[in-house]
């Protein structure tokens, strides 16, 4: 009777571990699916914010956009040396870096408002300043109530629609 009752503490230990050692693995392969997956845009956010640093003076970071139209876009929002707010975009292949006044055209904030405004959106899936037709555009993507995809892209200077693609 003693055996037996030994037997099967061993058992339920031997199960309570076994258990225990598939949930460990299993978070160690979720967090390591997660660093994975997020690795391309720390990479790129980290590169950028290093040419930022270098060429415009950028002192703090607020902000980190990433657009890709024709080319891809990383944006860096942040206050220079002379604590000016500024955007600076960097294109992914290399180029010329672009430094822009935040005071000089709408911000991501104004650009949400003018879409919200105008669509109503049920969700808006990103807003992030670009370059569209050689000129810093923000460039908004939103879910309309129908569910489709919709983008709406707006000159950073004007607030003029440059571009609007509904219901794809």
């Amino acid at each position: 009777m003693r055996r037996e009752h030994a037997s099967r503490k061993r058992f339920g230990s031997r199960l309570m571990l076994t258990l225990l050692g598939i949930i460990i693995v299993l978070i160690l392969v979720g967090f390591g699916g997660i660093h994975h997956a997020t690795s391309p845009v720390t990479k790129a956010k980290a590169q950028s914010v290093s040419i930022a640093r270098k060429y415009a003076g950028l002192k703090t970071t607020d902000g980190f956009y990433w657009t890709n139209l024709d080319d891809t876009y990383y944006t860096v929002a942040g206050q220079n040396a002379q604590n000016q707010s500024v955007y600076i975009i960097v294109p992914q292949k290399g180029g010329n870096v672009r430094v822009l006044q935040q005071k000089n055209g709408l911000s991501r904030n104004q650009a949400l408002s003018r879409v919200w405004s105008k669509h109503n959106p049920k969700k808006v899936l990103s807003a992030a300043l670009s370059v569209f037709n050689g000129h810093p555009a923000w460039v908004v993507s939103y879910m309309n109530h129908k569910g489709q995809l919709c983008y709406e892209t707006l000159g950073f200077k004007s607030g003029k629609v440059l571009q609007s693609i509904e219901n794809i």
